[in-house]
């Protein structure tokens, strides 16, 4: 994670997404074009389904953002746990105040608390869920948000309290670990329980979500969708006596192997995420656990472990695109030295959600088999493997 964010580098990067792979150019002033306004009601609701727009576009919405705080009351630690729950969803308005993550990086794309516009589909908006990375920020990968919105999705990314930028510290406690997991299904609690006043309230498609995360939150991704932890290898961390900030105790441990899936998550999309030689925190054999299709992406020069992985998962429907010249950011806040952001942000979003169309939403039109199966080479930058 840098310490230094470029928001502005974001809000280029949008108005460039609509041009084609390989052809970005700076000197572009694209941006998304508005819902045709109507003069007597304002801006009309796009016409057809969740399943009508191109997978490789920014969809026909405006994006508005939210924030609010969450109380909860996590296993394995004393007191209740207040989280903030940031929530990006589609909106008509053609004009607002950009949000300031962590109260200083503006989204100049995004509007904060703007109307929300009804969901596409009787059955509600479908959800994309997010884990940051290591002292990171909900809106780390606001890029990826601001793409599932703007197709209708409402996108939510908890700041991982204990483990954000403002808080930042070389080594974290054990908990840190379950916590994560737990602030990803109190992010869902807090979805269904919103008050009936909320535009929002009951019309979250909560019971099958997509979930992704960025290099820690690729871990959590791989805990919340069911992989089996080592309890073993967790006690040998423990045991070196420098691996957490604090003494890790029994109880702490037992968490682990009650198991951090959420039965609500029914694909996940770990990035910039792996393990190396050593047995990690699912060991040999716990990702298959997760028993759902998992896409894992990582960067040629990022050495995260990403081939461990793929060489440990062997029965659940897996995919691996590893690009080539991607840094450890790709997936998050760009910058890579040998691979362009613009192009990097919309290989990966058009990959994340072509899988989230396919395994949430059901889509099995040619584009998306085509993608998925590795028949359509989005770029040769990408390497596709499957199994």
């Amino acid at each position: 994670m840098r310490a230094v964010v470029s928001f502005s580098a974001f809000r280029q990067a949008r108005r460039l997404l609509a041009l084609g792979i390989g052809s970005v150019s700076l000197l572009s002033g694209c941006s998304p074009e508005a819902p045709p306004a109507n003069p007597d009601t304002g801006p009309k609701m796009p016409e057809g389904g969740l399943l009508d727009y191109p997978v490789d576009a920014i969809g026909p919405f405006r994006v508005g953002y939210r924030s609010f705080l969450h109380t909860y009351q996590p296993k394995g630690v004393e007191g209740s746990r207040e989280i903030r729950i940031n929530l990006w969803y589609p909106t008509l308005d053609e004009e607002g105040t950009p949000p300031k993550y962590l109260n200083a990086f503006p989204d100049d794309d995004v509007f904060e608390g703007a109307t929300v516009a009804p969901p596409m589909e009787a059955a509600g908006y479908p959800v994309h869920l997010h884990s940051h990375g290591y002292s990171g920020f909900g809106g780390t990968s606001s890029d990826m948000m601001h793409w599932f919105a703007s197709h209708g999705w409402v996108a939510i990314a908890p700041d991982h309290k204990g483990n954000t930028l403002p808080e930042h510290e070389d080594t974290v406690p054990l908990t840190i670990s379950f916590l994560r997991s737990m602030d990803l299904s109190a992010s869902l609690d807090a979805l269904e329980a919103l008050p009936a006043e909320d535009p929002l309230a009951t019309k979250c498609r909560t019971d099958e979500v997509l979930l992704s995360g960025h290099s820690f939150g690729g871990r959590t991704a791989w805990a919340s969708g069911g992989a089996v932890y080592d309890l073993a290898e967790i006690q040998a961390m423990c045991d070196e006596g420098t691996r957490f900030s604090e003494p890790c105790t029994p109880e702490q441990i037992a968490v682990f192997g009650d198991g951090l899936g959420d039965s609500r998550v029914k694909a996940g999309i770990p990035m910039a995420s792996g393990v190396g030689d050593e047995p990690g925190w699912f060991g040999l054999d716990g990702y298959d656990a997760v028993k759902k299709p998992y896409m894992q992406m990582s960067g040629t020069l990022d050495p995260v472990g990403a081939e461990n992985v793929w060489a440990r998962v062997t029965s659940i429907d897996f995919t691996w695109l590893d690009f080539e010249g991607g840094c450890h950011q790709l997936f998050a806040l760009g910058g890579c030295k040998e691979f362009d952001s613009y192009e990097g942000w919309k290989l990966v979003n058009t990959y994340a959600f072509t899988f989230a169309r396919r395994h949430i939403l059901g889509d099995k039109s040619d584009k998306v088999q085509k993608i998925l199966d590795g028949t359509e080479v989005l770029s040769p930058k990408v390497k596709f493997q499957h199994k």
